[in-house]
Order: structure tokens, then sequence, then C-alpha cells
């Protein structure tokens, strides 16, 4: 217990900056998310699919596609009385000291509690931590690195004792990693396998692989009811945009400079070629004593020790991650499919810092005990300035969801996931009524919510067509008066059309699920149902027992 309390007290630094009113500025738009995503559980649809006020307020599919558990985590803070603000701050804060605990608990399994300590520590004061909490506001990412650990952690449990139980963690660890973010899930597996593969020789031997690919399916059927809209729905918006132009992965590799060199430190982003507004370090202390402890481990001629052997697994793990930020390594980006929607080549610095923060807490095996608070203590020195905010915003939800902050969030991110259903992309705000385009009308009421949109229409003309402020995406659906009617995309920017003849109608339209996505609903449900009978069966012995 002891340890887990010095983490909590020495994580403290990377997000004091955060226990004061208010928010910070970054680069992604993730409060706005978390108050769209409020919206629709307010509203009693889950999953969530749709942001009514995305796209200028003609909505966007954002949920359909975007990871959504790290709203589910910041909608239990807004359950119990936060904010939309406090929410996602709460849950940036849980990023880094939970991170920290697996991190602990995965390195003390091969450098001991003290190991274990310097690992959790090194991990959450790697400086690519501070770009995703601080700069970019990267929830999902920041997410990410508390997943990394877990699935390790799952694995050597199994390949050290096979039972279910570590194959059901390593399922919904992996579940979990998909659901926050599933770039970071992508870019991560290769590097399981390579960890499976180095370990399983030492322990299991290769059939080992087997029940644990069987983990790994089940994982994706956990997270069925996201990952098959992704893979079959993505075609149908502007998503192969955010690969293109300023997207596009070979414009945004890393220097050796920025990398190991430079003590740069910027609020700004990721531009063409080298003069970057935002650090890309690899963290000074990391690589420095990463390369101390391998020049130790040579002189000392200790090749064949577990110590060398698990060291050189984590170091060559995380140089390759470095090396993939590098343009040296665009061979392997032409080669490998799909890597171009990872689109900035310095992702990687995640994954170079979950593997040398391991590699780190080796020098518990090597110094004494004495040296090790002077090691933590540089640590915090350089790079704890890291981990403080831009520019300070002291307001509330009230102003953050008004005004000109409002629209400027309404037309975020336009090219991510806008449909294509609409050959352009608006340059104005929604209207706040449906338009009459053909024949004559009022509109007497129109109320639209996360899901869906309701208008009282009377048409004064033999027919007209009534065009609503809502982009069209398969899944819109429209009863009028009681009665089932075609729903069409209409006009430059696809929006939702109706056939009216003359009367007064009820016009109700509702965000439905496809084919697709019932199936994968359906999947992510039955999965569920056998993942906790599998937990209580596990449990019922020990309840027997007592």
């Amino acid at each position: 217990m002891k340890y887990f309390l010095l983490i909590l007290l020495l994580c403290l630094p990377a997000f004091v900056q955060m226990l004061r009113f208010g928010l910070y500025t970054t680069h992604d738009f993730h409060f706005f998310r978390q108050y769209e995503f409020d919206k629709c559980i307010s509203d009693h649809v889950f999953p969530c699919r749709w942001s009514a006020n995305a796209g200028m307020g003609y909505g966007e599919p954002v949920f359909n596609f975007y990871g959504q558990l790290p709203y589910v985590f910041g909608q239990i803070f807004k359950y119990l009385g936060f904010s939309v603000i406090d929410s996602v701050k709460t849950v940036f804060i849980l990023s880094l000291v939970l991170s920290s605990v697996f991190m602990y608990l995965l390195s003390r399994r091969f450098w001991g509690h003290l190991g274990g300590l310097i690992s959790a520590l090194f991990y959450v004061f790697a400086p690519y931590r501070a770009i995703d909490v601080w700069v970019r506001g990267a929830l999902p990412e920041s997410l990410a690195f508390v997943f990394f650990p877990l699935i390790l952690l799952s694995l050597e449990k199994y390949l050290h004792r096979p039972r279910l139980l570590p194959l059901l963690e390593f399922s919904l660890s992996w579940a979990g990693l998909v659901l926050v973010h599933n770039l970071s899930a992508f870019m991560f597996f290769p590097f399981v396998i390579i960890w499976w593969l180095w370990r399983s020789r030492q322990s299991r031997g290769i059939m080992s692989g087997i029940p644990l690919l069987a983990a790994f399916i089940f994982s994706l059927f956990l997270s069925a009811f996201y990952l098959l809209p992704v893979i079959f729905e993505s075609r149908l918006t502007t998503v192969n945009d955010t690969t293109r132009i300023y997207y596009e992965y070979g414009l945004h590799f890393t220097s050796l400079k920025q990398l190991f060199v430079s003590r740069f430190w910027g609020y700004g982003g990721s531009v063409w070629g080298l003069n970057d507004t935002m650090s890309f370090s690899a963290g000074h202390l990391h690589w420095i004593l990463a390369v101390i402890i391998g020049l130790y481990l040579l002189m000392k001629r200790q090749i064949k020790s577990p110590l060398t052997n698990n060291y050189l697994l984590f170091t060559g793990l995380g140089i390759f991650a470095l090396f993939l930020t590098h343009g040296k390594s665009d061979f392997i980006w032409r080669l490998v499919p799909y890597i171009r929607f990872v689109q900035f080549p310095w992702r990687f610095l995640t994954i170079t810092a979950l593997f040398l923060a391991l590699a780190s807490g080796s020098i518990a095996r090597i110094l004494p005990n004495k040296f090790i608070p002077y090691i933590l203590l540089l640590l915090l020195l350089t790079n704890f300035m890291f981990f403080r905010p831009d520019i300070w915003r002291p307001i509330s939800d009230s102003v953050q969801f008004s005004g000109v902050l409002w629209d400027e969030q309404r037309a975020s991110s336009l090219q991510d996931y806008w449909p294509k259903s609409a050959p352009l992309k608006p340059r104005e705000f929604a209207p706040s009524l449906p338009e009459f385009t053909t024949g004559q009308g009022q509109v007497a009421v129109f109320h639209k919510s996360s899901h869906s949109a309701q208008a009282q229409i009377t048409v004064s003309s033999p027919r007209a067509e009534v065009l609503f402020p809502i982009v069209y995406f398969p899944g819109w659906t429209a009863q009028i008066s009681g009665r089932r009617f075609r729903v069409i995309p209409s006009g430059d920017l696809g929006r939702i059309t109706v056939l009216l003849p003359a009367g007064s109608y009820l016009v109700q339209l509702r965000f439905t699920d496809t084919p697709v996505r019932r199936i994968g609903n359906l999947v992510s449900l039955v999965s569920g149902i056998l993942l906790l009978s599998a937990l209580l069966i596990i449990k019922k012995p020990s309840y027997a027992k007592s």
C-alpha cells in the first residue's frame, strides 16, 4: 500500500495544475465531445452514435467511429455531480495515476517494488505524456497509456500460470484499448506479438499462443458494437481525408535532434518538415539511463542473465518504436496496410515511453537503494515543468458551451467523419428550422435532440419538399403522423428531405441502428454476458469456501 500512496504523491506534479476552476487550451475538442455524449446518455441512447451539434450544427456520426469509452468514464463523474469540464479533467488525471499504478504492477514482476516505482514515475513523466495531456489534450491516447501495461501484465500472468482469469483480463484489456483509441491498439499489436514470442520461449512455449489468440478474438467480439461500424461504415464518410495533405504521414517524421537532444517546449503543432512548434523528445533521462544500464551490463558481461534478457526486450522494443518515428522507417510505412491512418509517426512515442520506462526500472537491480531517490528527484526536476497549461481559462460549462466558443467547437473536425451523402462541407451553421425547397407551408415547432428531431409542419400547397437542418447518414428514418416515410439526402449538404402532400403533420426523425450496428450490438451484448458468466464461475469456488 505504501508504494501506491507514494506513486500518487509523486504523480501530483503531473496534474496538480488541473485542480483549479476552469480549463486549459488544447488542440482537441474532447470537452465538446463529452458534452455531446452527456446529451446522448440523457436521452437514454447507448451506444451513442450521433453528435447532433457537430458538423456546424448539421450533425455527424462522430460516436459511430470515435471510441466511446473515454466519455463513458467522463459520464461517471458527470453523474456524480461534476461539470463537463471537471469530468474531462478528472479522466485526464486518472489516465496519469492509473497508468502509473499498472506500470508499477507490471514492472514489479521484473525488478521488484523499487524498480516498479521507478518505472511508474518514468512512465508518467515522459515528455510525450505532457504533450498528450497538456498540449494536444488527446484524451483517448492518454487513456491508452493505462491499457498498455494492463495488456502486458495479463499476458505475463498467463505465461507464468495458464488460467482462465488472466485470459479474460487479457481480453478485457484489449477491448478497453480498442474502445478508448483504436489507433493505439493497431500500433501496439505488433509489439505485443514480439513480446509474446520473446517471453514464450522462456516459459510456456509457442503453444501458449492459441488460447491468447482466442482471448484476443474475444476482445474483438466485446468491442464489436464499435468495430463493425468502423470497418463497414467508415467508407460512407470522408475519413480518408484524414490521411491526405496535412495528414500525410511522410510530412511528420521526427529528427534525431528532436528525439534525443532538443529541450524545446511549445504549445503549437506538428508542421510539415522539422520546424515543429511542439516537442517530440523521447526524454533525456529516459534514453540516457537506458544507455548507461546497457553499458553496465556489457562491461559486466552478464549476457545470459534474466536482467539482461529483460532489459534487451524492453529497450529493443523502445528503440524500434523510436525508429518508427524517424524518416528512415519510411519503407515500413509503405509496406504496412492502413498504417497511414496513424497520420503522425511521432504517435509511436507512446510506445517508446512504455518500454523505456520498463527498462529504467532495472536500475534498481544495479544501484544501491540509497541512490534511487536522487534519480527520481532528477527525473522530476528535469520534466515536471512540461506538465502545465499554455493558457488557462477560468470558465464554467455555461461559458464553454455558448457563444463564440460554442461555435468554434461545433465547427471542429469537419473532415473526420462528414457523410459522403453531402458532396460539400458546410461553410455556414445549420439553420434553426426546416426549409421548404418546393411548395409552401409553415413550420410551427421544431425540436432536435441527440438522436432524433421532430417538427409540426403544415403544407398549404398540393405538394411540398421539406429540407431539414440535419445531414443524412444511413440510419435516419422518418415517421409522419404515425406512418413511415422514405428519407432521402438532398442538395450539396446532403440534408434530410421529406416529401409531403397538403395537410398538417407531425414529422418525427430518428437515428436508428443499421443491420451492421445491430449485429455489433448483439455480438458485444452476448460476449459481455459470457464474460460476466465466466467471471462468476471463476469466483464461485471462493464463495463456496467462505
